[in-house]
């Protein structure tokens, strides 16, 4: 098994067409490691890993195993939060789910704390803009999350668990092949009590008197996958995500949950007209409701229901018919169109988003040269026609080139855009907030990412340089949402290391400084560490047991005009497995018991003054977690 440092250095580690010609593998669910050959870095997460972890979410998968990438929830496990990869901001990430892009445009933001790492196959992380390929907020980089499917044999797993903060999960998994049909159901439920967000000085009495932050999260969906012939084939996925999420505050609120309800459905046609000639045409519906409930209490005992399951969502369908050619001298393209409609509402901000329409047409070029046999590279466009927000014109240049055996050159350049979210276009003001403006324009940006990879025995070594700006910033004007005359600028380097010592060892560390500012400022921008650093040792005494410990530290940063983050994290974990069946799992999350702060929460100005400055919120507690698997 390959580790995510080893794959983030893939043509290095092993020859790309060794590894990505994988035959069940459509036209997009090779992209990543497509534009991994191409000069962009790529790190994936398998499945073993996220198996390694327990009663963690996503944000802690992609914490340990993705290095740059700084991700917590702002109320712990299960909740949306801070999200940056090599020091961007949070809305620079594009988001997918089996290639569907999942980003909620109603803020700007991400929105996975109903989805359950159980569910997921792998997940991929390209670094770098990525607009061309994938289009609006792929201006740091895409992290695509794959749910399982068919693996090329009969295989079925169940696993429970739990950890001392009265968490209990459950999951199963099962697939096989009929003839021509490959079919994977896949279902799973978490529940947990949580643990206490802030420190007992910052809850006013008037808040619930249950302090600890819980949790219910259900996932349930299935692939099916039809082999018509061996030119075509048919993909149909549908996916259901529930989570009923508490939403504790600080002050004169007894009762707050949010419930989510998200649908995902795809069909995907893949047609190989030819030995040069591969075809693809997806579409897909993306549904996202959500029912926030709060109940408030004053000094006085007189209780208001602030919400009553008030709604807010958004539903995204689209269509996308892409090709890639290849001529007989080597070169090749790749094209395509997209459609995208969206729609959103927000009773809680009260704002009804336009129907918003986005068509796209995108072509990249990858010439192939003799006299550069080691050298791969592209170029690309993209036209992106915005109903609400004008129109974008987007271009790449990327490529690697093998120096020799041990050394790996990749680079890439390019630009992206952000279109303005629901609320940046249509909210109204209330409770201090903000006014929308339906003239925005999206923002733009420039990138460069510049990485070395050497191998040598057992050693890996990669270090990468990165800088992006973005200008056209959306930001807030006379209390209303505006493009400032205003650009944020973020300079930094990324060093990785590996040893893979024998089968009994291994180890791997990494350290990436990110410097991200607006211009004329000296502070970093907030909710952007400036360090991040982690390491990990894998220890496999024996084929049975497997040990690990992994260290992490996360720089300071700020959030609300108010510090957090600056500490470092210990966790102690592993597994054993006995007959053919049976694997059992124990982690020590938190190892120290370290009180450290993750996020800010801001009360809001509908408090009384005494009450608004903000108060900073607690990371995970120590906590030990055994899990169960059985496969067959």
């Amino acid at each position: 098994m390959l580790t995510p440092l080893l794959l983030a250095a893939s043509s290095v580690a092993m020859e790309v067409d060794e590894v990505v010609t994988v035959e069940y593998r459509s036209l997009e669910e090779n992209l990543a490691w497509d534009q991994a050959a191409l000069g962009a870095e790529l790190v994936v997460i398998d499945r073993d890993q996220f198996e390694s972890i327990g009663e963690g979410d996503i944000n802690t998968l992609l914490n340990q195993f993705v290095p740059g990438l700084f991700a917590v929830g702002a109320r712990g496990r299960y909740d949306a939060g801070y999200a940056s990869l090599q020091g961007s901001r949070k809305q620079d990430i594009l988001w997918l789910i089996d290639g569907n892009r999942i980003n909620n445009r109603l803020y700007g933001g991400i929105y996975l704390d109903s989805l359950n790492p159980n569910i997921i196959e792998r997940i991929e992380v390209l670094k770098g803009g990525q607009g061309v390929v994938f289009g609006t907020e792929a201006i740091a980089g895409v992290i695509n999350i794959v749910t399982r499917n068919y693996q090329g044999e009969t295989e079925g797993t169940v696993s429970v668990g739990g950890d001392t903060l009265e968490t209990a999960s459950g999951s199963l998994f099962y697939t096989t092949a009929v003839d021509a049909l490959e079919w994977s159901v896949f279902g799973s439920a978490t529940t947990s009590e949580g643990y206490q967000l802030w420190r007992d000085e910052d809850i006013h009495w008037t808040a619930a008197d249950d302090k600890k932050r819980g949790y219910t999260v259900a996932n349930a969906g299935t692939k099916l996958r039809w082999v018509i012939s061996d030119a075509s084939q048919l993909t149909v996925l549908a996916q259901y995500n529930h989570g009923d999420l508490e939403r504790l505050r600080t002050y004169g609120t007894i009762d707050s949950n949010n419930e989510r309800r998200e649908q995902i459905y795809t069909a995907e046609y893949q047609y190989l007209a030819s030995d040069q000639l591969q075809l693809l045409l997806k579409g897909y519906y993306h549904g996202w409701d959500s029912y926030y409930t709060r109940i408030d209490q004053n000094e006085a005992g007189k209780v208001t229901v602030v919400d009553d399951n008030s709604y807010w969502g958004f539903e995204d369908y689209g269509l996308k018919l892409s090709a890639k050619l290849t001529q007989d001298n080597g070169d090749s393209w790749l094209m395509g169109t997209e459609f995208q409609s969206y729609r959103g509402e927000d009773e809680v901000m009260e704002f009804v988003s336009d129907t918003e329409v986005v068509r796209s047409l995108f072509a990249q070029y990858r010439p192939r040269f003799k006299a550069l046999a080691d050298t791969s590279m592209a170029v690309g466009l993209r036209y992106s026609d915005i109903e609400s927000a004008g129109d974008s014109l987007n271009w790449s240049l990327g490529g690697e080139h093998r120096v020799n055996a041990h050394w790996l050159l990749r680079a890439s350049a390019g630009t992206g855009f952000r279109l303005p979210s629901a609320e940046e276009l249509h909210a109204v003001e209330w409770e201090g907030g903000r006014e929308g403006n339906p003239n925005l324009n999206p923002e733009q940006s420039l990138n460069l990412n510049l990485g070395l990879s050497w191998q040598q025995d057992a050693w890996l070594l990669e270090p990468t340089l990165f800088w992006r700006r973005v200008d056209d910033l959306i930001g807030v004007l006379d209390n209303k949402y505006d493009n400032l005359d205003n650009q944020v600028e973020t300079q930094g380097a990324e060093l990785n290391l590996a040893w893979q010592g024998s089968d009994l060892w291994h180890w791997q560390g990494h350290v990436t400084y990110a410097d991200s500012r607006e211009k004329g400022s000296s502070e970093q921008i907030e909710e952007v560490p400036k360090w991040l650093a982690s390491t990990r040792l894998e220890h496999t005494p024996i084929d049975a047991l497997s040990l690990y410990l992994f260290v992490s530290y996360t720089g300071e940063f700020t959030s609300n005009s108010a510090d957090a983050g600056d500490y470092w994290l210990l966790e102690l974990g592993g597994s054993y497995r006995w007959g053919q069946h049976h694997t059992l799992r124990l982690r020590l999350e938190n190892a120290l018991d370290e009180e450290y702060t993750v996020a800010v929460f801001d009360p809001g100005k509908s408090v009384p003054n005494s009450e608004q400055a903000p108060k900073q919120t607690l990371g995970i507690p120590r906590n030990l977690q055994l899990n169960y698997q059985y496969q067959f």
